[in-house]
């Protein structure tokens, strides 16, 4: 499995720059995900995972959350050692790179 970790990316979103956490786990040979952003509790909206797949040393994640349920937003994550990249993309806002990413524990 590929990048189990927690994982930290800056990130700068319509002139809203801070930090994103990505938790990933193995739950029994599935991929778990939990998103946080810190100091901001309760803010991160619920996250469903509808599928994950792996190509290399990248994970293609495509996700929903309860404010666009027919939506896909596709998330593509590549791993190098204790560094990370991607992309994701969202609704209303499009590409938001993920760079400089970070294992933290």
């Amino acid at each position: 499995m590929l990048g189990i970790g927690t994982w930290e990316f800056p990130v700068n979103v319509m002139g809203n720059r801070g930090i994103v956490q990505l938790k990933i786990t193995d739950e029994g040979g599935k991929y778990g995900f939990t998103l946080r952003v810190p100091g901001q509790q309760g803010q991160v909206p619920p996250v469903q995972i509808r599928r994950v797949t792996e190509q290399g040393n990248t994970l293609h994640i495509v996700a929903r959350v309860p404010q666009f349920p027919n939506t896909d937003i596709p998330v593509s994550v590549t791993f190098d050692g204790d560094t990370a990249s991607g992309m994701l993309t969202a609704p209303f806002i499009g590409r938001i790179l993920l760079k400089n990413g970070r294992k933290i524990a």
